[in-house]
């Protein structure tokens, strides 16, 4: 049997758009690779720092878009949530260095009368998650976790409120992107 590869033909469409995403926000130092390495288990792309040769692991999870339900506005606020299922074992037996949660909020422009969706991304360590996890989530089903982060672009908050409530706020985009870009250096 020859060498494995992962399938480039069914690239990942949310990780696609953090590649971009990334590109945007990172320093021309930085290079983002996709590994085509079958062995790369859960690891969607690479971030290298090519002056230091300093590499981080990602996974990418993305949600769609989901129209925010007018209770939620009257409780949380402007914005909308993005929902994530996947197996508990997915968070803790993780090797990668940093998730990427990739959530689509849907935002109205009052002026203009015009909905858009924006991309808005939660970059946080595997470690924090980990123990967030631990400390917030409640398995459902068979050893699943269920992720419901809220993100109010606007105020620059974000939150998981489907267990116990936890901020997520220093992870949101930018503030996100600082973290990790320092990590590369």
């Amino acid at each position: 049997m020859g060498t494995a590869y992962k399938n480039f033909w069914s690239l990942n469409t949310d990780e696609a758009v953090v590649t971009g995403i990334l590109r945007d926000k990172t320093p021309k130092e930085i290079e983002v690779y996709m590994p085509v390495n079958a062995q790369m288990k859960d690891v969607d792309l690479l971030l290298m720092n090519m002056k230091n040769k300093k590499v981080l692991t990602i996974q990418v999870k993305g949600s769609k878009a989901y129209e925010p339900k007018p209770n939620e506005i009257k409780k949380f606020g402007d914005g909308s949530c993005g929902w994530f299922f996947f197996s508990k074992d997915i968070i803790h037996r993780s090797n990668t260095d940093y998730f990427i949660f990739l959530i689509y909020v849907i935002r109205e422009d009052q002026k203009i009368g015009r909905r858009f969706i924006e991309p808005h991304t939660i970059i946080i360590p595997t470690k924090k998650l980990q123990t967030l996890c631990k400390a917030h989530k409640t398995p459902h089903g068979p050893d699943r976790y269920s992720f419901y982060f809220w993100v109010d672009p606007k105020k620059k908050k974000a939150f998981d409120w489907r267990d116990k409530l936890f901020d997520v706020s220093e992870y949101l985009d930018e503030k996100g992107f600082q973290k990790l870009i320092k990590k590369t250096k």
